[in-house]
């Protein structure tokens, strides 16, 4: 059967568009996901989350894959790599000094997300930072073998997009999206709003015990990525909607297979069908990281974390959806406030254009 008449079958009715274009992105993100998963289980990767999240990402962010997309991805992760090793081996015994050149880069990269051209530099740099710096605050991890899985998992995922566009590229040429024009002002908010939410952010997780709350923390920064109040609002719900609906589906598997989950042959069909339902929902919302991106996300995190044999994924679930739920009011609450002090300056202030 042809990927055409599959996309007739799959193309809902009504007033939602699902082009041909889109059911090749969502079969891009569904392939590229099972075999960065089938990946990272074969070899038994310390830090498979890397390896099944960077696909996933590029792929769904970046509906398009050339050199610029290629080279700001892979820099970004290098350039993280030499970032932590500076920042946690030689300022972690001065703490102030730390926090500072932690904010300093996060309002950089914001910035650069704020101004457009480098948006996927900027974004991959502030998830990089978020996750490394969470990982290596904890005296057990190995930081060679973090590092080297960091830039290892950036390779593959834009040799897998590559080959995704190879073998499934699009059916029509994309067009780029309207640039938004902003103010100075505005990019100064969207800047220090974000890089200092998300500097109080690292601060907890440098001073709590929370290793096992990577989606947490994913979910505090990725509700960030609209850069403004009313944006964080709506992707804080969307990331809620979506975690929920990810973690209902991952329990639903585990009831499924019950003793055998630890088979690959049986979980791969069922990863798949749930990426698929996620990937499709995310072309179709069109809005970014909305509650499909959080769907599929939090299944990559959930089996790259988790998979293993004996692996109880139902506690993972309930803890998930608790500590997602809890850090996105606690990031909101911040965003809020810094909202309301930035726009006391008129340099830094925010106006809401109603269109």
């Amino acid at each position: 059967m042809s990927i055409n008449t599959l996309a007739r079958v799959f193309t809902p009715h009504g007033n939602i568009v699902y082009t041909a274009n889109d059911f090749r992105q969502t079969l891009r993100i569904v392939f590229a996901g099972m075999i960065a998963l089938s990946v990272s289980t074969f070899y038994n990767t310390s830090y498979g989350v890397f390896f099944v999240i960077y696909p996933i990402m590029l792929l769904s962010l970046v509906p398009v894959f050339n050199r610029h997309v290629a080279k700001q991805f892979v820099f970004s992760s290098a350039l993280n790599c030499v970032e932590m090793v500076f920042i946690i081996g030689y300022l972690a015994q001065w703490p102030l000094i730390m926090t500072l050149v932690v904010f300093g880069l996060y309002v950089i990269r914001f910035r650069f997300m704020s101004q457009g051209p480098l948006f996927l530099f900027g974004s991959m740099g502030v998830v990089c930072q978020s996750t490394m710096l969470n990982f290596m605050s904890y005296p057990t991890t190995n930081w060679h073998t973090l590092l080297f899985s960091n830039i290892e998992a950036s390779v593959m995922a834009v040799c897998l997009s590559a080959l995704m566009h190879y073998l499934l590229p699009d059916v029509e040429p994309r067009k780029p999206p309207p640039r938004l024009e902003k103010d100075a002002a505005r990019v100064r908010h969207e800047s220090l709003l974000s890089g200092t939410v998300a500097t109080v952010i690292f601060v907890v997780f440098q001073i709590s015990d929370l290793s096992d709350s990577l989606s947490a923390l994913m979910a505090g920064i990725l509700i960030l990525f609209p850069m403004h109040y009313r944006g964080a609002v709506l992707s804080s719900l969307w990331r809620v909607v979506g975690v929920v609906i990810g973690c209902l589906y991952i329990l639903l598997v585990q009831m499924v297979l019950y003793n055998h989950s630890s088979h690959m042959l049986l979980m791969m069909p069922l990863i798949g069908l749930g990426l698929a339902f996620g990937a499709r929902l995310h072309v179709m919302e069109k809005v970014g990281a909305g509650v499909g991106f959080a769907s599929i996300t939090t299944i990559g995190i959930m089996f790259g974390q988790n998979m293993h044999p004996d692996g109880d994924l139902i506690f993972s679930d309930l803890y998930r959806i608790v500590s997602v739920t809890v850090a996105l009011v606690a990031t909101l609450t911040l965003v809020f406030v810094m909202h309301l002090i930035l726009n006391c300056f008129a340099p830094t202030r925010y106006v809401i254009r109603e269109q």
